[in-house]
């Protein structure tokens, strides 16, 4: 049971402080022509708030990490470095992304790679985890910009998959690993909230408060590490892990003419919906596996 402490460090003090930086992100954007460059900074909003969070749960700085979750903080700053030239350079971006996608599994895993693979075992898994965080990550790029950018959805689409993430690993028995998982949804939540009310208020035709793909770093690194955990080290099913995955893929049925046809409303609703369906069958089978319903269910 969290204690109330606990609550406010992981969970409301990180919202507030995404909250508060991603309000004033969006008035400065606003009110200053929207600049291009200034779309990090939404990046910077998730990564602070989840810093804050982090340092809420863990309770310390590892300088040097011991467990593979310590690596979720430098991740993070390696993650809003990133996002500085992410919406600029092609190639430059192409290469962080490759060697991102080739390092975090074997960081990560450190530990399975010492200890419990066998060489031709780890080069396999090795190879699979940075094809799979590859993908993952141009899912995360793709979606951003197959939701509507003037519409909500957006960051209720990835509350929802963090949401959904943190029940899954809470129901495999690691409470750490889903408090992270907890951190990342009330950002994500906050962030949504924020850009309702404010949207009120700005130009119907803003676009403010997108997620340009300079965001994407810091989402897929904290999603990634956040999973690869709770799989590796919390025992969550993996077939749910994998359905949160390409669950945002799912945004890209806007794309079929039929959909199209519907409006945008419906469009949007029609997105939404199915990832939510990807996201609700992942929970599902988390719960089956726990045992809920009873062995025989399993």
């Amino acid at each position: 049971m969290l204690t109330l402490s606990q609550l406010f460090f992981s969970l409301l003090l990180p919202a507030i402080v995404c909250g508060g930086i991603y309000t004033v992100v969006v008035y400065i954007r606003a009110h200053d022509g929207e600049k291009t460059s200034l779309l990090w900074l939404t990046a910077v909003a998730i990564g602070i708030g989840y810093i804050v969070g982090y340092l809420g749960i863990e309770r310390k700085l590892t300088f040097l990490p011991i467990e593979s979750i310590h690596w979720l903080f430098y991740f993070t700053l390696f993650a809003l470095f990133s996002s500085t030239y992410w919406d600029f350079s092609g190639w430059r971006r192409l290469i962080s992304q490759l060697i991102y996608s080739v390092a975090l599994p074997r960081i990560l895993l450190n530990s399975y790679f010492q200890y419990t693979w066998g060489t031709l075992e780890g080069i396999i898994w090795w190879a699979c985890l940075s094809i799979g965080i590859f993908i993952f990550w141009n899912i995360v790029k793709q979606s951003f910009s197959a939701i509507p950018s003037s519409n909500t959805s957006i960051p209720f689409v990835y509350f929802g998959i963090s949401g959904g993430t943190a029940l899954i690993i809470a129901l495999s028995g690691s409470v750490r690993i889903a408090q992270h998982a907890g951190t990342l949804t009330v950002l994500f939540a906050a962030i949504w909230i924020i850009t309702i009310v404010l949207q009120r208020n700005l130009k119907s035709d803003s676009n403010s408060h997108v997620f340009s793909i300079s965001a994407s770093p810091v989402v897929t690194f904290l999603f990634i590490g956040i999973w690869m955990n709770g799989y590796f080290y919390a025992e969550a099913p993996s077939v749910s892990i994998i359905l949160l995955a390409i669950s945002p893929f799912l945004a890209q049925v806007r794309q079929i003419q039929a959909i199209q046809k519907l409006g945008d409303r419906k469009s949007i609703f029609v997105q939404v919906g199915l990832i939510a369906l990807c996201v609700s069958i992942a929970i599902i089978i988390a719960v089956v596996r726990s045992g809920f319903f009873g062995e025989e269910a399993y």
